[in-house]
């Protein structure tokens, strides 16, 4: 008898369910009507999205690995780098070490595609340069103190990709 009554609720249910269904609102069958996707456009590298663009995200990890070595040049090659720091006598008589530095830390990449057919894809770099200062009472103590940033430097540099390189 219990399983009578399960199996009778259940019926009316779906059947209330159905005829429910039949009776839909005009804008719920516009809306059943429309196919997702435009058929009529073809997909080209210009319109494809992002993510699909197997060529764009090839080169994103290039230019990341190129930004990562080129900033490691340039914190080799600043003329205020560690290895050329500037080291002044202070009023009190400490003496003030300075250099600057690249946050590796802080390094950005994005790269896009372009219009241009001689330049196919542009990176765009940003990171942070670092003034770094310890006070010590000579200057050898300044050289093996420990520095703090004093000022952070906003960086951009804007590459293009040309020949097989990015330059």
């Amino acid at each position: 008898m219990h399983k009578f009554f399960v199996y009778a609720s259940l019926a009316v249910f779906l059947t209330g369910a159905f005829f429910a269904a039949s009776v839909r609102p005009a804008w719920a069958q516009d809306l059943a009507a429309i196919s997702p996707g435009d058929a009529s456009t073809p997909v080209r590298v210009e319109n494809m999205p992002a993510f699909l663009d197997t060529g764009l995200a090839t080169k994103k990890a290039d230019f990341t690995r190129f930004a990562r070595s080129r900033a490691k040049s340039l914190d080799r090659n600043h003329c205020q780098a560690r290895s050329r720091m500037q080291i002044t006598q202070q009023p009190d008589g400490s003496y003030l070490a300075r250099f600057h530095a690249i946050d590796m830390d802080s390094i950005v990449t994005n790269v896009r595609r372009s219009k241009s057919k001689t330049v196919p894809f542009v990176g765009v770099m940003r990171f942070c340069e670092l003034v770094m200062e310890a006070k010590a009472d000579s200057p050898d103590a300044c050289r093996a103190a420990e520095f703090t940033a004093v000022t952070v430097i906003p960086n951009r540099q804007i590459f293009s990709y040309k020949k097989g390189s990015w330059q």
